[in-house]
């Protein structure tokens, strides 16, 4: 894998499965991670914690993004984090099919839904 030394991924539905490993492979690989939970707290916390002890940096967001500002909360919260600019997005699925998919640019501006 590359090396992403000096990118921020943001990786929704981070705390378990598909989005921690996505996450601690991106962190791994040398990137920033904002790791995304709905509600496992504690799983995200777990996540942001092993990713610093291998010498990563990580930070856990909270944010419901089943409600209708869901995506705009998120990309607000993700702006205000240090280095936050957001190069890489993974986004998990919660539904009965798992899916899975990664884009390398975030076009969103989070400052624009401000």
């Amino acid at each position: 894998m590359p090396t992403l030394t000096g990118k921020t991924a943001l990786v929704t539905g981070a705390s378990r499965g598909m989005g921690r490993a996505s996450a601690l492979a991106l962190a791994a690989a040398g990137a920033q991670v904002l790791v995304h939970y709905g509600r496992g707290a504690n799983e995200a916390d777990g996540v942001v914690a092993e990713i610093r002890k291998a010498g990563g940096r990580a930070d856990a967001i909270a944010t419901d993004l089943a409600a209708a500002d869901g995506a705009s909360k998120l990309a607000r919260q993700a702006s205000r984090k240090p280095r936050s600019r957001i190069s890489i997005s993974c986004s998990q699925s919660t539904s009965a099919r798992r899916i899975s998919w990664c884009s390398s640019y975030f076009p969103y501006s989070a400052r624009a839904a401000a």
